[in-house]
């Protein structure tokens, strides 16, 4: 079963996205599943790089979420 996942991305990266599934003739859908996938089987947390961006923040992770849930 498949869930619908929505990004939130700069125009420039949703433009190169888009060109790039064009080239491939696959969906960005399809190539954003195969990336992940590939990042799990190379490594244990594919997306480790990601929490750098809170280094030196205050904030925990509740706090964010509830800041998220706050904007919708």
């Amino acid at each position: 079963m498949k869930t619908k996942l929505t990004l939130s991305v700069e125009e420039e990266v949703k433009r190169s996205a888009h060109a790039l599934s064009r080239l491939r003739k696959r969906s960005i859908s399809s190539m954003v599943s195969e990336f992940i996938e590939r990042e799990l089987a190379r490594k244990n947390e594919p997306l480790s790089e990601f929490w750098g961006i809170w280094i030196d923040r205050d904030m925990t992770l509740e706090q964010i979420r509830e800041k998220n849930w706050n904007r919708s």
